[in-house]
């Protein structure tokens, strides 16, 4: 059985003891019914929309309840857990798709390196990534920074998180494949940028 919470709007705001929220609960892709919290330590509630949404939530009801022991004292509210939990798989997305989103500006100017979608330190320059690559003092200095700045600072977990250098530059630069994050441009793309730059002078 799939069950999905859609239309999500989360009130940071007014959480406290709980996340306050409002959504949208579909069950095997039909919109069911209602979930809510009012984000002060009280249950999450959930309510159908129609005779076809109470029908499809008595039946998540048993589908989430198989799923506890016999003697668990919380049974009946199995479905609301699951609710939570979707709740909270949304919260995490969200939060792991701001912090890749600020990362990606970090990179684009700098270096960041770090635990992936948990925390990151960061060197910026004075001119874009790109520009750095399309020069061969641009790309030792990138060498050096990494080898002298940034690994003696590695902890285990921690690695460079940029995308947009190519893997022969780091691995010149001394790091091993757990390392850093897999690049997403080649050198053929940095060959072709020192050419357009070397065309521009």
């Amino acid at each position: 059985m799939n069950i999905e919470l859609k239309n999500v709007k989360h009130f940071p705001s007014l959480s406290q003891e709980t996340e306050a929220f409002t959504a949208s609960l579909y069950i095997n892709g039909k919109h069911a019914g209602y979930a809510e919290n009012t984000g002060h330590g009280g249950e999450t509630n959930y309510y159908d929309k129609d005779a076809k949404g109470k029908e499809l939530i008595k039946q998540a009801e048993e589908y989430t309840k198989s799923f506890k022991k016999p003697d668990d004292p919380f049974t009946n509210m199995a479905l609301e857990e699951k609710i939570n939990d979707l709740l909270y798989d949304h919260l995490q997305k969200k939060d792991i798709e701001k912090f890749n989103k600020k990362l990606a500006k970090i990179t684009d100017n700098g270096i960041a390196y770090g635990v992936p979608n948990h925390s990151y330190s960061y060197f910026t320059f004075n001119h874009s990534m790109e520009k750095f690559l399309s020069r061969n003092d641009g790309i030792e200095h990138i060498k050096n920074l990494i080898k002298n700045k940034i690994i003696p600072k590695l902890q285990p977990g921690q690695m460079i998180l940029n995308t947009n250098i190519p893997e022969k530059i780091l691995k010149e630069a001394g790091l091993n494949k757990q390392q850093y994050l897999e690049p997403k441009i080649n050198q053929n793309k940095v060959a072709s940028n020192k050419e357009l730059h070397s065309r521009g002078r």
